[in-house]
């Protein structure tokens, strides 16, 4: 029984500290946060304008996060954690979602996700997620292109979100573009 309660006390403080490595929220709050130095200031402020007026009109609200190290957590786990404690979207509507980026660095590669909150995944989907960051991201990231990337990502989100179109028209894959 003392093994097993100092085991879970190890546990326990493991939680804590892997926890306490997650960045803080910034204040003031922000939906662009590139500790990585890969964004210039002019688009961080560019998304920074387009999120907040999305906020702003819908009341859903994304986080576009950059940064060069998960500290031992898996990538979708790292999104979903910062969403919680930062509170992303609105409180009971669980109506916001994470784009966590982490730029490939010398020989490291990179990682991207998008982790959505319960009550937009009547319109993003993990598998339509997936196929966001394919689409859009992942080729302008090979061309070392990251704003373009998150740009056009945070736009086809929106048209989901607005009902622009749905997942099954943006996912169709009879060769035809959407727009």
């Amino acid at each position: 029984l003392a093994v097993l309660l100092c085991l879970l006390l190890v546990m326990l403080s493991f939680g804590m500290t892997l926890k306490a490595q997650l960045p803080s929220p910034p204040s003031p709050p922000r939906l662009v946060n590139d500790y990585t130095g890969t964004l210039t200031a002019s688009q961080i402020e560019a998304l920074e304008r387009k999120l907040v007026a999305y906020d702003d009109s819908t009341s859903t609200q994304f986080l576009v996060l950059l940064v060069d190290d998960l500290q031992g957590y898996s990538i979708e786990q790292y999104a979903t954690e910062i969403g919680h404690s930062w509170g992303v979207g609105q409180e009971g509507k669980n109506n916001g979602a994470v784009i966590l980026v982490k730029p490939k660095k010398g020989t490291e590669s990179g990682k991207v996700t998008i982790q959505t909150g319960y009550g937009i995944e009547q319109y993003i989907t993990d598998a339509t997620a997936k196929v966001i960051i394919e689409r859009e991201m992942i080729p302008a990231f090979k061309e070392n292109d990251y704003y373009t990337g998150i740009d056009d990502a945070v736009n086809v989100m929106m048209d989901l979100c607005s009902g622009k179109f749905t997942q099954d028209e943006y996912t169709d894959d009879d060769g035809f573009p959407l727009w």
